[in-house]
């Protein structure tokens, strides 16, 4: 009985540990169309902010301007669908984070430099 007893609490602790390493392995929440649709409405908008002030993503390293309006005016934006953001924007953006993650990946330490003040126009 004794030994019944130690075989099942071992059995017991293996498929305790076994169960908490695949939940670390996957850590996701369960989620549905809606809620990942408005997580995905939020990113857009985030990601495409941020790639508003990029000016360069290569070579492990990303160089921003601080101000984007700065020296000029905006022009103004076309009119878009609810939810859409400017898709060049976006893609700098993208393009950015991509760089930015290679760069904390290979322990860079400083992956975002300042290249300048406002974005350059032609006169």
């Amino acid at each position: 009985m004794k030994s019944s007893v130690i075989r099942s609490f071992a059995i017991f602790v293996a498929g305790a540990a076994s169960a908490a390493v695949v939940a670390g392995m996957y850590p996701g929440e369960p989620t549905s169309p809606e809620l990942f649709q408005e997580r995905v409405v939020k990113l857009l908008a985030e990601v495409e902010a941020l790639g508003g002030y990029v000016a360069v993503a290569d070579d492990g390293r990303v160089g921003i301007y601080t101000q984007v309006g700065a020296c000029v005016p905006q022009p103004p934006l076309p009119k878009w669908p609810e939810h859409v953001v400017d898709p060049r924007s976006l893609a700098r953006g993208a393009q950015a984070l991509v760089v930015v993650n290679q760069a904390l990946l290979l322990e860079e330490a400083q992956p975002v430099y300042l290249v300048a003040k406002c974005r350059p126009y032609a006169k």
